[in-house]
């Protein structure tokens, strides 16, 4: 997860990407806003290849200015269609929220939904498939994000019962187990 100003997102996207706009189902949350979702144009032709019956190759004759034909846009938006609408699953131990998917965008830099300095939120996923690895990126505008992060603050300071749990809770964190792995010169 990052902070940035959307023009630095926006900057790191090539004419050829594509985006896919994502609305809440709250509006008081989001105003006129949209998330953007960014996939890996090799990530993503991998995921169709692999849908398609075929061994999700990456193919090395396809460039970096690869434009997607109109049956890949269709598979890509039922693909992102069915990844947006699980999203609301990570918030739901605060509160009820749906995503929905809105469209697509074949030219980002066309894209001016959000203002070039308006704070986003930038989280990148790491995607790793046996033959490929790229990223997902959800850019999340600051405003939505503040509006989200108020509504869970009242619902959780009407719940609170006043009482401090800290020393529990830093109790059962203490005797838990966690893995780590680092893997170094790879």
């Amino acid at each position: 997860m990052e902070e940035q100003r959307y023009h630095e997102f926006s900057n790191a996207l090539r004419e050829s990407d594509v985006l896919a706009l994502v609305k809440t189902d709250h509006e008081e949350y989001q105003e006129e806003t949209p998330i953007l979702l960014h996939l890996d144009t090799t990530v993503l032709l991998t995921i169709l290849d692999r849908m398609m019956g075929g061994e999700g190759d990456p193919d090395d004759a396809i460039d970096s200015e690869y434009n997607l034909t109109d049956l890949e846009l269709k598979i890509y938006s039922d693909v992102i269609e069915d990844l947006v609408s699980v999203l609301g699953r990570s918030w739901e131990n605060y509160m009820s929220i749906n995503f929905e998917y809105v469209r697509t965008e074949v030219n980002p830099t066309m894209v001016q939904l959000i203002g070039f300095d308006e704070t986003v939120v930038i989280v990148s996923i790491s995607i790793k498939f046996p033959n490929c690895q790229g990223t997902m990126s959800l850019c999340l505008p600051g405003v939505m994000l503040a509006n989200i992060f108020s509504e869970i603050s009242k619902t959780n300071t009407r719940r609170s019962s006043g009482e401090d749990k800290s020393d529990e809770i830093f109790g059962s964190l203490r005797e838990s187990d966690m893995e780590i792995i680092a893997e170094l010169a790879r």
